[in-house]
């Protein structure tokens, strides 16, 4: 059975005053939370806009990034106080001395039969299965992706060998398979769509094939910051959890958030998927097993305790 790490509340809800959280308007909160735009923000667009933020003493703005990466370095300057990051990039964080933890899943644990991600290949490029993707390009979001550990992954275990993996935001892939500049990418919604709209092949689901109701990506903070401000970590937790939980029910009403949050159509919007089971907890399994793929890969030397890598308000 997963191990599943549910942050229990230590701290009452309501306004803080930590120190470096800003005071807003109507004694609530400021903070500035890092994403990289893709269809899972819905639920948090929907704790900003139904007020679930602020009921929980936070004024929520959010800022946007091409991967996670960067929005590391922003956490690390003071400059967001969370920040949208796949496990990879916490892992590596870890191991390079920059000491992030989850503090909330984004929408739950990622769903076997809602995955809204995929690995798919160029309608031209004549290929039709994993095992095809030898010596090809391969787009991926960034270099220390989920996208990459996973498709690296499914890729070598078919017995392609030689693949080259390129950096490049979601939102240019479907342009560059349809112009042949990448054979294939890991592509996620809403973008996705459009790829396949165009006719790329679906080849897998990296994440769910390989971490069915796993942990693949969080909302975190600097150790520092949670230190400093362990209610403003429990007020955002809680204001996620509560989000989470109400979008299982409310999908579409988390859907239309991506109108104004994503600037796609009402129709784009409600034909997206949240790829979640809608479980709020960080399961700690997955995040060791995405470890074990990483140092296979060569991309970390050893494993983190992944219990280091998330929040825990009891200290």
């Amino acid at each position: 059975m997963a191990a599943l790490l549910s942050i229990t509340a230590a701290c009452g809800s309501g306004s803080s005053n930590d120190a470096g959280g800003s005071s807003g308007s109507g004694g609530l909160t400021d903070v500035t939370v890092g994403i990289v735009p893709f269809t899972p923000n819905a639920v948090l667009f929907l704790a900003q806009k139904n007020g679930i933020f602020k009921k929980h003493g936070l004024n929520v703005t959010t800022e946007k990034a091409a991967a996670p990466t960067p929005i590391v370095a922003s956490m690390v300057a003071g400059k967001q106080q969370f920040g949208f990051l796949t496990t990879p990039v916490l892992v590596n964080a870890s191991s390079q001395g920059t000491d992030v933890k989850c503090v909330s899943p984004i929408d739950g644990q990622i769903s076997p039969d809602r995955d809204a991600s995929a690995l798919v290949a160029s309608k031209d490029s004549g290929i039709t299965d994993l095992k095809d993707l030898g010596g090809k390009k391969v787009a991926v979001v960034q270099l220390s992706s989920i996208n990459l550990i996973g498709a690296q992954k499914l890729i070598t275990d078919a017995g392609a060998k030689g693949t080259e993996y390129v950096a490049m935001p979601f939102p240019q892939m479907p342009q560059a398979l349809a112009d042949g500049r990448v054979d294939a990418a890991v592509i996620t919604s809403p973008y996705v769509e459009s790829a396949l709209e165009a006719g790329a092949v679906p080849l897998a689901h990296p994440s769910s094939d390989l971490w069915p109701n796993g942990t693949i990506y969080c909302y975190a903070a600097t150790a520092n910051y949670l230190k400093e401000n362990p209610k403003v970590a429990q007020e955002f937790h809680d204001a996620m959890v509560e989000a989470i939980t109400y979008t299982k029910d409310h999908e579409d009403e988390a859907k239309a958030t991506l109108v104004d949050g994503l600037g796609l159509s009402a129709e784009q919007a409600q034909a997206q998927v949240i790829p979640s089971n809608f479980v709020p907890e960080i399961n700690t399994d997955s995040i060791a097993s995405i470890e074990k793929v990483m140092v296979e890969q060569g991309a970390i030397k050893k494993e983190v305790d992944p219990a280091d890598l998330v929040w825990n308000p009891q200290g």
